[in-house]
């Protein structure tokens, strides 16, 4: 009994910390900057629970062959400890992982769960579309790999059907 209450207990608390964020807006200029300065169709979903619940701050840059978005939870942040969430794009670029997921309109997925070494590598989702490779790495509230999956599943899911931004 005393095994599930301390179960319990850890499972609200990795939940308390965790809020939904509007992507688009919270990337707000940054998005717009980034689109003026790449081609590539920018993928974002509309809506994502992050393992944070204050301010973000974002940044963003794009070129011929490739963007990057991200949201910190710092300004200026070049640390693992400040880093939420990052959107990227790489035109011809390949998958990195071999686990499958699969993905609205028929598309596979490829999934890597929250690894620690040295240090610790959020979760990542990437698919392939238009020839483009797309990757979302995110600090997300979820402890298991199931919940992860899920979580970035339906993250890359509401990118796809939301389209360019």
């Amino acid at each position: 009994m005393l095994l599930i209450c301390v179960s319990a207990l850890l499972a609200s608390a990795v939940v308390a910390f965790a809020k939904t964020y509007d992507v688009p807006g919270a990337l707000g200029a940054a998005l717009q900057r980034t689109d003026d300065r790449t081609p590539l169709a920018i993928l974002l979903p509309s809506r994502l629970a992050l393992d944070f619940d204050g301010r973000t701050y974002a940044s963003g840059n794009g070129s011929s062959r490739s963007y990057g978005l991200s949201l910190t939870g710092a300004p200026n942040c070049g640390a693992n400890a400040c880093f939420l969430v990052t959107f990227k794009a790489e035109r011809g670029g390949r998958p990195q992982f071999r686990r499958t997921v699969a993905l609205r309109g028929g598309r596979t997925g490829y999934f890597k769960p929250l690894t620690c070494g040295g240090s610790c590598s959020p979760p990542i989702i990437q698919w392939v579309s238009r020839g483009n490779l797309y990757t979302i790495q995110a600090k997300v509230p979820d402890s298991t790999d199931a919940g992860q999956r899920r979580r970035l599943v339906t993250a890359a899911n509401s990118a796809l059907a939301a389209g360019p931004r």
